[in-house]
């Protein structure tokens, strides 16, 4: 038997800090990529319906004591290295599922398990999209590798792309593919949920180019995982040949080809604004070729793709380029 539980994800009143609207973020993300993976399903809910209510630690909200005295389940998430909170962002998302598996234990030992009242409407189209929703939820799956399954999102409806659920593989209409490329699609806004491949709808693409244009497209600031202290470096080169970048792309990722480099200082060096060293970093990093030079044992995570060889005359120019520049393959 599935039992239905039902959590709430409360963000303080006056959120100082950005990186615990991050945290609360990946972790909504973790709630609906795996729904249906878990023993229990988990709906999000308002607090006052919620069997389990997440909140920033330390969040003064008077509600809390309150909710906790009528026995709801308050957790914790922190943004302290240090702290003992049940999740410390940036956390995995295998310790989230743990998590939610430890709570669905303690509601197992504290009440009878009956038919569950009916729940409200929780549809995520009634969201408001934060601009990275959709970039944590392909570095989650990325964390499970689950070939099997494939994800639907959907806009008006109707389905314009597929993605599946190991983030290595895409498929989309022309039209949507387009926009992708272009960003006049905004994918956090999207709705992902289970569904069947795209057996007879368009061929399967490399979910390289989803990655690099979902990264350089959500926004014009650096990702919430990356630092504008820390000075990066490219492990290899994209797969050009795939995303067919625009020059400054390409400038962006020789200068850190050669030499590791802050993003104030890739804008220098590779001759562009600001905001396109920012995006074009953003972009190298969720296509998993980015490492930063202090920790270069870790990559920065993102879904890995199948290479796509680079065709034609396009390739001898990226050949050409790698032999001026004296870089690898």
């Amino acid at each position: 038997m599935v039992v239905a539980r039902r959590i709430a994800l409360v963000k303080p009143a006056s959120v100082v800090e950005e990186k615990i609207t991050h945290a609360l973020q990946l972790f909504d993300s973790v709630l609906w990529a795996f729904q249906g993976t878990t023993r229990a399903t988990w709906t999000l809910v308002a607090p006052e319906a919620a069997e389990v209510i997440v909140v920033h630690e330390g969040d003064p909200d008077q509600r809390i004591p309150e909710w906790r005295a009528c026995g709801k389940l308050i957790v914790e998430i922190s943004t302290r290295d240090s702290s003992r909170a049940a999740l410390v962002y940036p956390f995995r998302a295998s310790q989230a599922l743990a998590l939610l598996e430890r709570l669905d234990g303690q509601l197992n030992s504290q009440e009878d398990l009956q038919e569950a009242s009916p729940r409200p409407d929780t549809s995520l189209e009634g969201r408001n999209p934060e601009p990275w929703g959709f970039v944590e939820t392909l570095r989650t799956i990325a964390e499970v590798q689950n070939s099997e399954a494939w994800l639907v999102a959907r806009g008006t409806k109707i389905p314009c792309l597929w993605l599946r659920a190991d983030g290595a593989l895409y498929a989309a209409e022309p039209a949507t593919i387009q926009a992708i490329r272009r960003g006049t699609l905004n994918l956090a806004s999207l709705k992902l949920q289970k569904g069947a491949p795209p057996t007879e709808g368009p061929s399967s693409r490399a979910g390289t180019e989803l990655s690099w244009f979902a990264g350089y497209h959500a926004s014009a600031g650096l990702a919430p995982w990356l630092k504008p202290t820390v000075r990066y470096r490219v492990t290899r080169w994209p797969n050009f040949g795939l995303i067919r970048p625009l020059p400054s792309h390409i400038r962006v990722a020789a200068a850190l080809a050669s030499t590791p480099a802050r993003v104030d200082e890739i804008a220098t060096r590779a001759s562009v604004s600001t905001e396109e060293a920012t995006r074009t970093l953003n972009a190298l990093a969720v296509a998993n070729v980015l490492v930063a030079v202090d920790d270069e044992t870790a990559a920065v995570q993102a879904p890995p793709a199948p290479t796509v060889a680079p065709r034609g005359g396009f390739a001898i120019f990226l050949r050409n380029v790698r032999k001026h520049l004296g870089l690898g393959a």
